[in-house]
């Protein structure tokens, strides 16, 4: 937007040169009209652009911790996952659960005495 100042200026020049010849009142206060406009939108094209520059910056630092919160969790989850796989299955019918818990008793049992 910096870059777009001296065009601005520029046009309010302009303006000024164009509305101080030799022009017939209201041909001057047409032009005069038509350079103040072009001024006041550009002026609140730059406020709005500001504005939304001031919202995208909070907009990026909710995000920034959004991210490292989900940095996390995704760190969490790859090693819980790692974990996971080196776990033994769990059988998913009665009969193995059954024989499985009762090698586990006799491992326990066998390890007591």
């Amino acid at each position: 937007m910096a870059d777009r100042q001296s065009n601005v200026a520029t046009l309010r020049s302009m303006g000024r040169d164009i509305v101080s010849l030799d022009l017939d009142p209201t041909q001057q206060r047409d032009l005069q009209t038509a350079v103040d406009e072009c001024v006041t939108r550009y002026s609140g094209v730059c406020d709005v652009c500001a504005r939304h520059r001031a919202e995208l910056t909070g907009v990026e630092a909710a995000v920034s911790g959004y991210r490292s919160k989900l940095d996390a969790f995704l760190s969490w989850l790859d090693t819980t996952e790692r974990s996971a796989v080196m776990m033994d299955s769990i059988a998913d019918d009665v009969s193995t659960v059954q024989q499985q818990a009762d090698e586990q008793r006799v491992s326990l049992m066998s390890l007591c005495r």
